[in-house]
């Protein structure tokens, strides 16, 4: 029974010793596979990133060659338009262009020359300060009076300095003429005058202008340096005309 009980307690030892030999070689195995397959995913990991760093160099180079393509097309096209003007469609325009000009400034030039000897006003118009004046006999509208003014080559008299008030008043005196001043219809708080120019200098009398009956649309002299009036637009006064020499 003794002999028994020590062959089974032999075994037992035997068969754990051999049970933590098969454990301590099953953990080698385990480690040693584990290990090896975190070193193979490491190395996949570096050749990824290695390989997308490849490509976004490539997109780049290739987004650069795009740009710079644009950028000498469009290079070139500034330099066409630049030196377009070898065109000869656009070269005769520009052409007849400078022409013009050139005619323009002729004429300027032949007007500056006889500036010194042109002294003469149409019959019926008075010389004053380089600018020829009609001071009409008959009365007429506002209206009538700028039209009258057209047909002359000229315009209802432009008032714009105090010297060119002085000068008009030596022969208006203390007649009243219609001057070409009138209410902008779209604001009736500004003036424009008839060559289309605001009204940057006036000589308004006292108190004026009061657009009385809101009727007052049209401007005119009263006599004296400091007399100018609003009146409504269809009174007939007499008139005075602004035009040039006549050489």
């Amino acid at each position: 029974m003794e002999k028994m009980k020590n062959f089974y307690e032999r075994s037992l030892d035997e068969s754990n010793t051999d049970m933590d030999l098969s454990s301590s070689n099953l953990n080698e195995t385990f480690f040693s596979h584990t290990g090896g397959h975190t070193r193979k995913s490491h190395g996949w990991m570096a050749l990824a990133i290695v390989v997308t760093l490849g490509i976004i160099f490539i997109l780049l180079g290739i987004l650069t060659g795009i740009l710079f393509g644009h950028y000498s097309t469009l290079n070139n096209e500034l330099s066409v338009l630049k030196y377009n003007v070898s065109d000869p469609v656009l070269k005769n325009d520009i052409t007849g262009l400078w022409k013009s000009v050139s005619n323009i400034m002729g004429d300027l030039s032949k007007l500056k020359d006889k500036g010194s000897s042109c002294t003469t006003c149409s019959p019926g118009w008075k010389l004053m300060n380089s600018h020829c004046y009609y001071f009409s006999t008959s009365t007429e509208t506002w209206e009538k009076s700028s039209e009258i003014c057209s047909e002359h080559n000229a315009i209802l008299i432009t008032i714009k300095d105090s010297l060119e008030m002085s000068t008009l008043f030596s022969t208006i005196r203390t007649s009243r003429y219609w001057i070409g001043l009138k209410r902008n219809p779209e604001d009736i708080n500004v003036w424009v005058w008839t060559d289309g120019s605001p009204l940057t200098y006036s000589a308004w009398n006292e108190g004026e202008p009061n657009n009385d009956r809101d009727s007052e649309h049209c401007a005119e002299l009263m006599g004296g340096v400091q007399s100018w009036n609003d009146r409504p637009c269809h009174n007939k006064l007499n008139y005075i005309c602004k035009g040039v020499w006549s050489c």
